[in-house]
């Protein structure tokens, strides 16, 4: 039997202790829900969950007002659980991404129902709450119970893929987050700390255009991004192929809370295929089925581009908020036919 014991590339311990220094003098302790010590562990819970999942693709200066105005109308999880979507609706619209609001009132009652109104301090039963994936789940057990374990989104994989590769485009393996976190459990630190000070580096100084980091003030020097000034970062950039997105055709999945899925042909499930667009795609997306369908649709950003027989290909899914989709409906299951209009 072989044994293997996995080790960073030459690497030294990540400085967990140096970027909470940093975090002290430069952190954003001034957001609201970050404001954690007068709360009951009860509350804590429920502003800890409102706000990761308002900051869902979302940047935390655009949240700050919505997070203040849907506390003031609904100050309990128990005050959200009893609101209607209609009532709830006029405090959350202008954020998009539409079915997260109808996802935050199911998690609501779920949490009332099932848990007596207290967010569960368990990876399992969060991830089953609508809206709840392993990183939200994470984010609230490290700041609403003060977990020590590191919330891995995008941006912390940025920093750690930096801090050891030399650039963000090298994603992380299973087993490196596996030893960071065990490494960083050794440290003691507070959970709630620590993801706070990896937010705060992420936004202010780890930032994707390599031009805006100011490499004077760079508070963790001993990493290859560091040594080499993101070059290696820039180099991979350059490597890869440049999509030709304003050329693409925009293949459109339509769907209702993905039960109801519609096609765009009858006989057999078919998404629906867009010109290209010189204009910006989400935006597009709308105009094109408001004006022929008369239907309101949240599309979210594209999640996948392709190209087949050489034509460039993108693809995005959307919602129907509002009017009658006159379309043949499929369950995504299998693409089992449901009916014809």
């Amino acid at each position: 039997m072989i044994i293997s014991i996995f080790k960073l590339p030459c690497m030294p311990p990540f400085p967990f202790h140096s970027l909470l220094d940093w975090s002290k003098e430069h952190g954003r302790d001034s957001l609201p829900w970050r404001q954690y010590f007068h709360l009951r562990e009860k509350d804590l819970s429920y502003h800890i969950w409102l706000s990761e999942i308002l900051l869902q693709q979302t940047q935390a200066d655009r949240v700050v007002g919505y997070y203040n105005n849907i506390l003031e109308h609904f100050p309990t999880v128990e005050s959200l659980a009893d609101a209607s979507y209609e009532q709830f609706f006029p405090y959350y619209q202008g954020l998009g991404y539409y079915s997260r609001a109808r996802n935050m009132l199911r998690a609501a009652k779920m949490v009332v129902e099932r848990y007596s109104g207290i967010f569960p301090n368990d990876t399992g039963k969060l991830v089953q709450l609508p809206g709840v994936g392993p990183y939200t789940a994470a984010a609230i057990r490290a700041f609403a119970y003060d977990e020590p374990i590191l919330s891995f989104d995008t941006n912390l994989e940025k920093i750690f893929s930096r801090y050891y590769h030399g650039t963000r485009f090298r994603k992380l393996t299973r087993e490196e987050k596996t030893e960071i976190e065990k490494d960083f459990q050794t440290t003691k630190i507070s959970g709630r700390a620590m993801n706070a000070a990896f937010m705060d580096f992420g936004s202010i100084v780890s930032l994707n255009n390599k031009s805006g980091i100011g490499w004077g003030n760079y508070p963790l020097k001993n990493c290859r991004f560091y040594e080499t000034l993101g070059e290696l970062e820039l180099e991979q950039k350059q490597k890869q192929r440049i999509f030709p997105t304003k050329d693409a055709q925009i293949i459109v999945i339509l769907h209702e809370n993905h039960k109801t899925y519609y096609s765009s042909a009858k006989g057999k499930y078919e998404p629906f295929t867009l010109p290209p667009t010189e204009d910006d795609t989400r935006h597009f997306v709308q105009g094109y089925f408001r004006e022929k369908y008369w239907l309101e649709l949240s599309v979210r950003p594209v999640h996948d581009k392709y190209f087949e027989n050489d034509k460039p290909y993108i693809v995005c899914n959307a919602q129907v908020q509002k009017g009658n989709p006159n379309f043949p409906q499929y369950k995504k299951e299998n693409w089992v036919f449901v009916e014809n209009p």
